[in-house]
C-alpha cells in the first residue's frame, strides 16, 4: 500500500529529532540494532549447539551414542569455538560503544553483525543434521531459527555490505566512523 499526504503541517516541536535529522536518527538505530541483532543470533546459535550436544548424548542408533562419533563432535566443536569467539567480540564491541559512542567501532559492529548472523544459520543447519528428520520438522525449533535468522543476513545491510564496511576501515577507504552526514552523538 501507499499513503501520501498533501498540505499537511506538522508543528516544529512535534518533529522527532528536529527537521532534517531523520537520517541521523535512523542511522543511530541501525548501528545500535546491528549489535543487538548479533547478540540475538549468537544466543540462537548457542541454543542450537547446546540442543545438538544434548541430543547426541542420548540418541543411540545401533546402541552407540551419536556423541561418540567424531563426525558429530568436530562440527559442534567448531561451532562452539566460533560462539565463544563472537561472544567475546560482541562484549568488547558493546562495551566500546557504551564507552566511546555508538559509532566509535563501526567496523567491529559490522564484524559482529555479519559473522553472528552467518554463525546462527550454520548452527541451525547443523542442529537439523544432528537431529535428523526430527530436526527438520516443526517439532523442533531449528528450521524456524534458520528461516528467522537467515533474513538478518539481508536486512539492515546485507552481510556483503557489512564486509565492505569492514574492508573500508581495514584498507583505509573509510575514514569517518559515523555515516556521511551523521554526527557521532545526537
Amino acid at each position: 500500500g501507499r499513503i501520501s499526504f498533501t498540505n499537511v503541517k506538522v508543528p516544529h516541536n512535534s518533529i522527532f529529532g528536529g527537521e532534517g535529522k531523520g537520517l541521523q536518527i535512523i542511522q543511530h538505530f541501525f548501528n545500535e540494532n546491528r549489535i543487538r541483532q548479533a547478540a540475538s543470533s549468537l544466543g540462537a546459535a548457542q541454543f542450537c549447539v547446546n540442543e545438538s550436544v544434548k541430543y547426541a548424548m542420548v540418541r543411540k542408533p545401533f546402541g552407540k551414542a551419536l556423541s561418540s562419533h567424531q563426525g558429530i563432535q568436530f562440527p559442534l566443536v567448531e561451532l562452539q569455538t566460533q560462539c565463544e569467539m563472537i561472544r567475546a567480540l560482541i562484549h568488547k564491541t558493546a562495551w566500546l560503544m557504551d564507552k566511546d559512542g555508538p559509532f566509535s567501532v563501526s567496523d567491529k559492529v559490522s564484524m559482529c553483525n555479519y559473522w553472528a548472523n552467518r554463525l546462527c544459520c550454520q548452527a541451525a543447519d547443523r542442529a537439523m543434521q544432528v537431529h535428523g528428520g526430527l530436526g527438520y520438522s516443526r517439532h523442533k525449533p531449528f528450521e524456524h531459527i534458520y528461516r528467522h535468522h537467515r533474513r538478518y543476513r539481508i536486512t539492515e545491510g546485507a552481510e556483503e555490505i557489512q564486509m565492505r564496511r569492514v574492508a573500508g576501515y581495514m584498507f583505509g577507504y573509510m575514514k569517518q566512523k559515523a555515516p556521511k552526514g551523521v554526527q557521532s552523538k545526537l
